[in-house]
């Protein structure tokens, strides 16, 4: 009876370690079958990123090769370079893409303190971190190793616990500015941001669509420039800004003049025009999201492009990345009650 009762124990102990291995195998292969499925949405939303991509720089090319046809019909083509958001079908999945020019934004390299300090006030980062952002965006490009009031050199790169040494030379990418005194990945991508006045949080521009390497130019196009941009030159209002956006948004401006109603006789001044000017880019920033909304997976790229019309090449590539990040997936809401939570200098 005891030999009975022990093979009962045994056999019953045989059957859970098997119901273990099943269960284990079983598991195993959903996680392989998971992984192989999202690699392959993955893969797919890869070629969907650079469907539009493609489909916008052949969008880019066309508008400077008929730019006179589509001026003669009025017909105004949806894909504009003002950063707008642009959404096409591909297969299962869809892309969105967007263009900016780099006329519409400031040169890095060129632009004076007084200005960047103001781009910088847009995105709500408060007084004592904005000097210490500007001064050492300053000294990271300037030639020398004397540090400013609020800046950094290579005394105090050296200090990080990852040492390097500061530039002491002009910005070869606007990436650069990551490894700047206080500049963090959220100030550079943008963030979700919450305030007073807005209690949802809204997506906030970052440096990134603000800034550029390619123009040497402190002046900006007035039918591309954000909000943020037109905001920082001096005498403009929010009220001025917005009437610009809304004036372009149903035809390109034509010339400075044409701004004049728009932003007010009292606001338009000879120190306004010195910061706008209407000059098509011919350098561009394209960043292509392809996505499957079934499996949730996302897939971004980003490429600056220069257009040519002369030669054999219509456009070059200057600048890729193959894997951008998306910044609205890791960034949570941030508090902006006169100064921005979470943005020290570091």
């Amino acid at each position: 009876m005891n030999n009975k009762g022990i093979a009962l124990i045994l056999v019953l102990l045989v059957i859970l370690l098997l119901m273990v291995i099943v269960f284990e195998f079983s598991f195993a292969m959903k996680v392989e079958i998971t992984a192989t499925q999202n690699f392959k949405d993955e893969t797919d939303c890869y070629f969907y990123a650079q469907s539009g991509f493609q489909q916008a720089v052949a969008e880019i090319t066309k508008s400077h090769v008929f730019r006179d046809a589509e001026e003669n019909t009025g017909e105004i083509s949806p894909w504009r370079d003002d950063q707008r958001k642009i959404e096409m079908e591909i297969g299962h999945g869809k892309a969105e893409v967007m263009i900016g020019g780099e006329k519409g934004k400031y040169d890095i390299n060129a632009v004076p303190d007084d200005l960047l300090r103001n781009l910088i006030a847009t995105l709500g980062v408060e007084e004592r971190v904005r000097d210490v952002i500007v001064d050492s965006i300053m000294d990271w490009k300037d030639t020398d190793n004397l540090h400013r009031a609020n800046g950094a050199e290579d005394d105090y790169y050296q200090s990080l616990p990852h040492p390097y040494h500061c530039k002491n030379g002009p910005f070869d990418t606007v990436e650069e500015l990551l490894r700047v005194r206080g500049i963090t990945p959220s100030l550079f991508y943008g963030s979700f941001v919450t305030t007073r006045e807005k209690e949802k949080p809204f997506w906030q521009k970052g440096l990134v669509d603000l800034v550029t390497v390619y123009t040497r130019s402190f002046r900006v196009d007035a039918n591309s420039a954000p909000q943020e941009v037109l905001l920082s030159i001096p005498g403009m209002t929010t009220e001025g800004a917005d009437r610009i956006i809304e004036a372009r948004e149903e035809n390109p401006l034509k010339n400075l003049n044409s701004l004049g109603p728009q932003v007010g006789d009292q606001t338009f001044t000879q120190v306004l025009i010195k910061y706008l000017e209407i000059s098509p880019s011919m350098v561009y920033t394209i960043i292509s999201t392809g996505s499957i909304p079934e499996s949730g997976v996302t897939r971004r790229v980003k490429g600056v492009v220069k257009i040519s019309l002369t030669g054999k090449e219509k456009f070059q590539v200057l600048y890729w990345v193959d894997n951008y990040p998306i910044a609205e997936t890791f960034f949570s809401p941030e508090v902006n009650f006169g100064g921005k939570e979470g943005r020290e200098p570091s």
